[in-house]
């Protein structure tokens, strides 16, 4: 219930379920309208509405979504947004972070079949891990014997993208419009304006 602080103009929230009460929720912050089009606003706004309204989703409290847990922020860098992998977040950019990323991939590997994937973390979860399973799971993923979740991980991004426009936090969401695809090691999203746009 909603209480005003004495000698305060700032009004504060109270939970009485025992729930906590975040800023969005306490705010209702959903109708931001963020325009995500680079053919209607400049590509450097797109791509910071982009990133503003992807943080905004990954958090656990506001759309759920198979993102959830996976990936951890997005950014912009370069002319793009990276939607950040959680088992890689921190490990920064340059030739020895790709290094770290690529020790970082093998020993996700050992752990068990896919472990970078929610999939294959519930399976580990739930049935142990196994380098063995990890490696032939690896190789008949790289066969293309079975599919991987970097595959899946744009069709998941179009769907956030979607309930996010529905939700009114961004406008003029066209798939036309942006290249989604993942990075070859550290699973990390990368989402930049299709090269026909202006």
């Amino acid at each position: 219930m909603p209480k005003k602080s004495s000698g305060s103009e700032f009004d504060f929230a109270i939970p009485v379920d025992g729930n906590q009460v975040t800023a969005r929720k306490a705010g209702d912050i959903s109708d931001l309208e963020l325009c995500v089009s680079p053919q209607k606003v400049s590509a450097k706004i797109a791509l910071r509405h982009m990133a503003k309204a992807i943080n905004l989703a990954l958090k656990l409290d506001y759309i759920e979504t198979e993102l959830d847990g996976i990936y951890h922020a997005s950014r912009v860098k370069d002319g793009t947004v990276h939607i950040k992998h959680a088992d890689y977040f921190g490990l920064g950019d340059g030739l020895m972070a790709s290094f770290g990323k690529a020790a970082k991939s093998f020993s996700l590997t050992l752990k068990g079949p896919d472990p970078a994937s929610p999939e294959g973390k519930k399976w580990i979860k739930e049935h142990g891990g196994g380098a063995i399973g990890g490696i032939l799971n690896l190789v008949g993923r790289k066969l293309n014997l079975l599919q991987e979740f970097e595959d899946k991980v744009p069709i998941y991004v179009e769907q956030l993208l979607d309930r996010l426009e529905a939700k009114k936090v961004v406008t003029d969401w066209n798939r036309d419009e942006w290249e989604i695809s993942t990075t070859t090691i550290g699973l990390d999203v990368i989402l930049e304006p299709a090269e026909d746009t202006p």
